[in-house]
């Protein structure tokens, strides 16, 4: 039986994943109690938001007046900074940086949920000069934790619906990166992996995260850095219709992203996963893997730099899917959980036994001759596979 990564044994050496490690112990400290929306501890976070942007050199949206857009029902105020194109006018398409700042407020600090995030939201704000072809948004949404997910109160949702007349449009954003959960790790093979979903669904921004993904595994591009940071980073395709599989909950959106995919904006969602700690008072700061978190932070870098070369819209074809990598995603992982001597930590035998049989029959599986029975499959592996992570107790029966 293998055991769980031991966070606290992971070094914290460089001097980004320190600054990193500083915003979660404020964000996701006692002093805060959680940060729920409406209450002191979420208007203090939000007061750090608003002085890190101005500290990092970040723009106001001039029709704001200032960092701050309002939330209905006393919530408090999505934190939104701009970094606009240096080569073109107020004419220029947007890209889009996200993370929600809320948590649960009392016990559930939220470190990893959603701290960790935030974090790499400003850290890459700090490192990333104007863009040629594309204005920056940075938002801190707020509000995407229950009660209020997957309602018109929700942050993101909110913004959607009162767009600042700067943009004016949905069509005017060429792309939105949105994250959650970036800072957990439980299980090794994965210690060094994010997961990337939804840009499936739309092939340019597709073909530009595979780039991008090579370029962190340490594929050269001609004539392109790598990463600024040493750390190697493993990232992942999983399309949204594998990850929005949730034990107990079934097929059901659960961020920020959602409220741009309802309105045809390519968009993509990075997270590394839960872990045993999601939700759970144990997500506290001395949990993350903080170097991880600090190469996501060169990735993000490389990856806008590489959106910015593309000058023509993306295309959104909703519902899309990228099934050969989705098999070969879950073909890696499925290998991996399936070993006595890698499985994920907790897995009983009869979990065991499945995964198994799903990772030999994902050896047989061809790409190109995928049946609706085959994805019903997929799509089952990967909520067990997201239950184990969670250390769930009823894994066997999905």
């Amino acid at each position: 039986m293998t055991t769980a990564v031991d966070p606290h044994a992971l070094p914290v050496s460089s001097d980004l994943a320190q600054r990193l490690r500083a915003h979660v112990q404020f964000l996701a400290g006692p002093d805060l109690h959680g940060r729920k929306p409406g209450t002191e501890g979420n208007r203090k976070a939000a007061a750090y938001l608003a002085d890190s942007f101005r500290e990092i050199g970040l723009e106001p949206v001039p029709s704001l007046g200032g960092y701050r857009q309002q939330l209905a029902g006393d919530l408090g105020d999505n934190l939104i900074g701009m970094r606009p194109a240096s080569g073109r006018t107020g004419s220029a398409p947007w890209i889009l940086l996200a993370a929600h700042f809320d948590h649960l407020g009392g016990n559930y600090l939220g470190a990893d949920d959603n701290a960790s995030a935030i974090g790499i939201l400003l850290e890459t704000a700090r490192a990333m000069p104007a863009l040629a072809h594309h204005h920056l948004l940075f938002i801190a949404f707020n509000a995407e934790e229950p009660p209020h997910i997957r309602t018109p109160l929700m942050g993101s949702q909110q913004f959607v619906d009162h767009l600042p007349p700067e943009i004016d449009l949905p069509s005017r954003f060429q792309a939105v990166i949105v994250m959650d959960l970036m800072g957990g790790v439980h299980w090794k093979p994965i210690q060094d992996t994010i997961f990337a979903g939804g840009a499936e669904q739309s092939p340019g921004l597709y073909r530009r995260l595979k780039e991008a993904a090579r370029e962190a595994s340490g594929v050269k591009r001609e004539a392109k850095p790598l990463t600024p940071h040493a750390s190697r980073l493993t990232v992942l395709p999983l399309g949204m219709h594998l990850i929005e599989e949730l034990p107990l909950i079934g097929h059901v959106s659960f961020s920020d992203y959602d409220a741009f995919r309802n309105i045809g904006v390519p968009f993509l969602f990075l997270s590394a996963g839960r872990t045993p700690r999601y939700h759970q008072p144990s997500d506290l700061p001395d949990t993350l893997h903080y170097e991880r978190m600090a190469a996501t932070v060169g990735w993000m870098q490389r990856l806008l730099q590489i959106l910015d070369e593309d000058t023509e819209p993306y295309r959104f074809e909703r519902g899309r899917v990228e099934l050969a990598d989705d098999i070969a995603t879950l073909r890696l992982l499925a290998t991996q959980a399936a070993r006595e001597d890698s499985e994920i930590p907790g897995t009983s035998f009869l979990s065991h036994s499945k995964m198994r049989a799903d990772a030999q029959w994902l050896e047989r599986l061809d790409p190109g001759r995928v049946m609706a029975d085959d994805v019903t499959r997929l799509r089952r592996l990967s909520l067990r596979m997201q239950c184990l992570l969670v250390d769930f107790p009823v894994c066997f029966l999905l």
